[in-house]
Order: C-alpha cells, then sequence, then structure tokens
C-alpha cells in the first residue's frame, strides 16, 4: 500500500465529509484554494475515476460546459463568417 509520503510534493491530503446531497447521491465539497490552483471553474464537467481494489476515487477535469453568454457570442462570430462555395454532390468514397 502506498503511504503520504511516497506521493509527489504536488499531492495534497485533506479530509473532508460526505454530505447527504439527496436520497439517492451524496456529494464532497472541494476547497476554493484548490480549484483556484487548478484553475477550474464552476461549470465545468469532472470526470471520476473509480479504483475499488484501492478504495480510491480520482477527481479529473473534462471539458466545461459554456455559459448561455458564450454559445450566443460564439454563433455570432460564426454567422459573419462566410460559407465556402459548395463543390459538386459527388460522394468521396
Amino acid at each position: 500500500m502506498e503511504s503520504d509520503h511516497s506521493r509527489s510534493a504536488a499531492a495534497e491530503a485533506e479530509e473532508r465529509k460526505l454530505i447527504k446531497f439527496s436520497n439517492y447521491s451524496l456529494c464532497v465539497t472541494l476547497p476554493k484554494s484548490v480549484i483556484r490552483r487548478l484553475n477550474w471553474q464552476k461549470g465545468d464537467i469532472v470526470r471520476l475515476v473509480v479504483d475499488e481494489n484501492k478504495g480510491e476515487i480520482l477527481i479529473r477535469k473534462g471539458l466545461r460546459i459554456p455559459k448561455e453568454k458564450e454559445i450566443l457570442k460564439t454563433t455570432k462570430t460564426q454567422s459573419r463568417v462566410k460559407p465556402l462555395a459548395k463543390k459538386s454532390a459527388k460522394a468521396r468514397w
């Protein structure tokens, strides 16, 4: 079994309590200082990697869901781009 001392210097350990979120799930809060250092934001998607043999859950950052304002801004920018000229309808395969 791996001890806390054998982990990399960047790894931290902190105790947190599981909180009842609903009748079907529990949650754990993440320290804001850690979230800032990892450059995570509200709305980011995270992936849970569960290792039952070690009794560990690893949380990794995934894709962030864009806010509605960002979607509208992107859509407006894309609508200004002129479409490419259409090519013949021949199949590529």
